[in-house]
């Protein structure tokens, strides 16, 4: 017998019981009695939400009331005349001997969304995973939660560490709310919040948001502070959308964050219980969400008349029908057929509200909000070989570049290169002329320069240096220092300076991510480019070229003209010191490649 067969078997054999006329008078005699003194109760003075928007671990402090408000009979029927309805059925069906959620039995929520509101006075919403809009309710009056489809996150100690942002938001409704607290039994709660972002390209705010990943996490000076950055659409304008964990429980008042009171403030589930299989990331049915199956969201919202309302929720895990929307799949709050088509369907959440009526938070506060003032850490990226394979091309196809078939020309020499860029449009080969070329090894960049002024940290990461360091420092094994120094000792500067010549008849354009890098050669002369910095860190173009004003990493040199080049590296010491280094400049792509010894300059 399957559970669906045993709901409808065992409503039918309690069908003939029915409570007495006396037990039902008695119940509602009690019920209404016992509303009265809860809410009584509920007129003590309350405390205080924690800051929501510098929370920290301090207990909550005293919020005023409002002096001299009574509660007359009249409101104080209007919200618990249901609850009382409600408990005279349970009360009745309790002792006859049904259960009293019967109702969960028989597959429809305990107490329908409708029903909360009129006995709590809010509305416990569900929202979409992208901020958009609120959702419909559920099936039988449940809250559907959406589910962020396109989130990607890896498995193992990353999961750990980072956790899973599900996507399953949810807002409180209601008039005059002051004070949303929540507690969830497993797991922990995000707050998002959405405000407009930057339009001008030179606010700097914009470099933070165009290089915000995982990776970012906690670098930046607007947005450092938020485990999660993305966009959102609300009522058709674009949004940045914040996320901030805050703890398994939350304490939060209308006046650090007005959201909550107009509903404009978000909060969703977020877990890194249990283990994670690899595939986590891309699997719709992911094993993830089912750590939220059976866990209780409880909601306690405070009125400005200082009335205070709670509902608990319970969350379960069901498969979603999804539709396409703009060519993405997005979750609807309609259940799934258990013979739904792959591809149609999704794993997600619903809640069912167990618990409404009136009364304080019932958890302690002592750590609300206990995760608001720290930063997940970043994601890491993996160290970097040190050197790479370089090879050239020869009709399209690339084979090993080697000292055998490279030309390794002196430091003082002039060198041709014969190539067609990968931009260049026709058959006709252009020319070249790169040399002499001269190496200079400092400790601080030979310029003057400090980090932040690098065209590659301007331009190929927008100035956020913050990022940019320590991306370094995971792949390469160093940082910056504001003064330009390195982090570590153990890696110089090296800056090549060469002149590069156009005797074409035609300008040619040229990126500096093309215009040279260091390298040796392995014990099989096997050509190995250093990979120890991030591209051309900084670049310096002088005589008859043209920078582009739009990205200064390329530049264009005029017919027959001669221009200076400087490009800036990061070696280590040990591989700087070696007498077999080499400055290959050129394009691999055309396998125009040309080698300069420059070991003994240094």
């Amino acid at each position: 017998m399957n559970e669906n067969e045993f709901r409808t078997r065992y409503a039918a054999s309690q069908s003939h019981v029915e409570a007495s006329p006396e037990l039902k008078q008695r119940a509602v005699c009690n019920a209404l009695q016992e509303g009265a003194a809860q809410y009584a109760g509920s007129q003590a003075p309350a405390k205080g939400a924690v800051s929501a928007k510098r929370p920290t671990r301090r207990r909550p402090r005293p919020v005023s009331r409002t002096a001299g408000h009574s509660v007359g009979a009249a409101s104080l029927a209007r919200r618990w005349a249901p609850a009382a309805a409600a408990c005279l059925v349970a009360g009745a069906l309790a002792v006859a001997g049904i259960p009293a959620l019967t109702s969960s039995l028989s597959g429809s929520p305990a107490i329908t969304l409708d029903e909360a509101a009129a006995r709590c006075g809010f509305s416990v919403r569900a929202y979409a995973s992208d901020g958009s809009a609120p959702l419909a309710p559920g099936e039988g009056g449940t809250v559907a939660f959406d589910r962020d489809l396109g989130y990607r996150f890896r498995g193992g100690d990353d999961y750990k560490v980072s956790g899973f942002f599900s996507g399953c938001l949810f807002h409180v409704e209601g008039e005059g709310i002051v004070r949303v607290q929540a507690h969830l039994t497993g797991g922990a709660l995000y707050r998002v919040t959405f405000e407009d972002g930057p339009t001008d390209p030179d606010d700097p705010r914009m470099g933070e948001l165009a290089s915000w990943k995982p990776t970012a996490r906690g670098t930046g000076e607007h947005y450092g502070g938020y485990d999660f950055v993305g966009s959102a659409m609300r009522d058709g304008e674009s949004k940045l959308s914040l996320a901030k964990l805050m703890g398994a429980t939350i304490d939060v008042s209308a006046d650090d964050d007005p959201g909550i009171a107009d509903g404009t403030t978000s909060f969703g589930l977020w877990t890194n219980e249990g283990e994670v299989p690899e595939n986590a990331a891309n699997n719709p049915e992911s094993p993830v969400i089912d750590l939220f199956d059976g866990q209780t969201l409880t909601v306690t919202v405070t009125f400005e008349d200082g009335s205070i309302s709670t509902q608990a929720i319970e969350l379960h895990v069901a498969n979603f029908e999804t539709e396409m929307v703009d060519g993405t799949p997005r979750l609807t709050p309609r259940l799934a057929a258990d013979d739904a088509e792959a591809g149609t369907s999704a794993k997600s959440l619903y809640g069912t509200v167990v618990e409404a009526g009136n009364g304080p938070f019932p958890f302690p506060l002592d750590d609300a909000n206990n995760r608001a003032d720290e930063v997940l850490p970043a994601d890491t990226l993996e160290r970097a070989e040190e050197t790479r394979p370089v090879s050239m091309f020869s009709n399209g196809e690339p084979h090993a570049a080697t000292l055998a078939n490279t030309v390794m020309y002196d430091a003082g020499e002039i060198a041709a290169i014969q190539l067609r860029p990968p931009y260049e449009q026709g058959d006709d080969e252009r020319q070249l002329a790169v040399g002499p070329v001269s190496i200079t090894r400092a400790a601080t960049p030979p310029s003057g320069k400090t980090p932040d002024e690098f065209v590659e940290v301007a331009n190929g990461w927008l100035g956020n240096l913050a990022y940019f360091s320590k991306c370094t420092q995971e792949r390469y094994g160093y940082a910056f220092n504001d003064d330009g120094t390195l982090t570590d000792q153990g890696f110089c500067y090296l800056e090549a300076t060469f002149t590069v010549t156009n005797p074409n008849e035609e300008s040619i354009e040229l990126n500096s991510r093309d215009m040279g890098s260091f390298g040796l050669a392995n014990e099989e002369g096997r050509l190995l480019a250093i990979d120890t910095s991030y591209f051309t860190l900084d670049m310096a173009v002088s005589g008859d070229a043209e920078t582009d004003l739009d990205d200064p990493r390329c530049f264009t040199i005029a017919p027959g003209g001669t221009a200076r080049v400087s490009v800036l590296h990061v070696l280590p010491n040990r591989l700087a010191d070696d007498e077999g280094l080499f400055f290959l400049t050129g394009f691999e792509q055309s396998g125009a490649l040309v080698a300069f010894s420059v070991g003994e300059q240094l």
